[in-house]
């Protein structure tokens, strides 16, 4: 009888590959962040505060039953994507090895660098880098947390 996966040897990937997959991906949030700072232009006399504007502006609004109406900014899609990218950080902290060590390595710099410009950056003082920030640091403890529980069950079953 034949094991499905017994014996069959997994290709190595090539080294960009594999430095591609330890790229954060909240590091591509933190980019985009300041990409629409950097677009959202100056201050002017009727715009105290361009990228605030640019973050909270509806994109579309939906009536609700409630009576409620929900509006879509950029802030949501902020929040979404990096809700989406912590899932699939969360799943590679289940790997082991070198590169899963080096990945946890490489995302507390990206936290560490969220903490730094959210204290320094004018432009990153607002409730959206906040919760970014904390998304950022959940990413780097669950990973930790979930590197330590994965390599103990692998130590105790080896």
């Amino acid at each position: 009888m034949v094991m499905p996966g017994v014996g069959v040897h997994h290709q190595q990937s090539s080294l960009p590959v594999r430095i591609i997959k330890m790229i954060p991906l909240m590091l591509l949030v933190l980019i985009a962040y300041f990409a629409v700072a950097l677009f959202a232009g100056d201050p002017t006399d009727d715009i105290k505060d361009p990228l605030l504007k640019v973050l909270t502006d509806p994109w579309f609004s939906v009536g609700l039953p409630s009576g409620g109406v929900w509006s879509f900014t950029l802030e949501h899609v902020f929040i979404g994507i990096s809700l989406i990218f912590l899932f699939f950080e969360l799943v590679k902290a289940t790997g082991i090895g070198g590169e899963a060590i080096a990945e946890m390595a490489v995302s507390t710099v990206v936290f560490i660098l969220f903490l730094v410009l959210f204290m320094t950056i004018k432009s990153a003082a607002t409730s959206l880098f906040f919760i970014l920030t904390m998304i950022s640091f959940i990413d780097v403890l669950a990973g930790y947390i979930i590197g330590i529980k994965v390599a103990r069950r692998d130590f105790s079953v080896g």
